[in-house]
């Protein structure tokens, strides 16, 4: 078990996430997510920490972001790697593979396409809280900034591959290209799109090509109870 490195998942809860979402279906989508991290880290072999609204200090996003990664480097672990909630695309190899590019780098990144990043990797050494306040967060150009400045001081850094996100109804497109999401998520996705859609539409067309003349009953949507966090 590594004892040196904690992951860090900064995330707000789900009900909280759907009240700065303005699209349909914003807090299924986070409630999925946020069980999906959970059990992520469970199975991570690290050490974690789950820092929410609630237990978030700060006046802007950037304070109560860096803030909970100083929380976590007070444990005394000698690296953080922070994620958020909005990348479906994140699974445990990026978290694996942020471990591995740790041991030999200063930092690691997974960019995200809109500028930013869903994974963040730092060690202690190289964790500038008070400088890192004045980068450009929640713009497209995050990621370049920081990455010119950590030139500039010569750490050095390599990166994860790059993932979606989903900050606008219409990121939601273009997560359905990922064929690696599961049903339940596509269909959450779909409902952003088009409420009256569901995941199913996507198999017609191949479904009455090939099952012309088989009666076909898709029976009653099951319920289902989805711990939130």
């Amino acid at each position: 078990m590594n004892t040196t490195t904690a992951l860090l998942i900064f995330a707000r809860t789900a009900s909280e996430e759907s009240k700065h979402k303005s699209f349909k279906a914003s807090e299924a989508f986070f409630r999925y997510q946020n069980k999906k991290l959970l059990e992520l880290a469970k199975t991570s072999g690290l050490d974690y920490f789950w820092v929410d609204e609630s237990h978030q200090i700060g006046e802007n996003f950037a304070q109560r972001y860096l803030n909970a990664i100083q929380f976590v480097f007070e444990k005394d672990y000698e690296q953080v790697i922070s994620i958020g909630n909005d990348s479906p695309g994140l699974s445990l190899d990026q978290i694996n593979q942020s471990v591995q590019l740790l041991k030999s780098r200063d930092m690691c990144f997974g960019p995200s396409q809109d500028g930013g990043f869903y994974l963040w990797g730092v060690k202690k050494a190289f964790f500038k809280k008070e400088e890192f306040q004045n980068f450009p967060w929640k713009t497209q150009n995050l990621l370049s900034v920081i990455l010119t400045t950590l030139e500039q001081q010569s750490i050095s850094v390599d990166y994860l591959q790059t993932l979606g996100d989903l900050d606008f109804r219409e990121d939601a497109q273009h997560l359905l290209k990922n064929t690696k999401l599961s049903f339940t998520l596509k269909d959450i996705l779909l409902q952003m799109i088009n409420p009256k859609q569901n995941v199913l539409s996507l198999f017609q067309p191949h479904l009455k090509s090939k099952f012309t003349d088989v009666y076909y009953n898709k029976g009653s949507p099951k319920s289902c109870l989805i711990q939130t966090f």
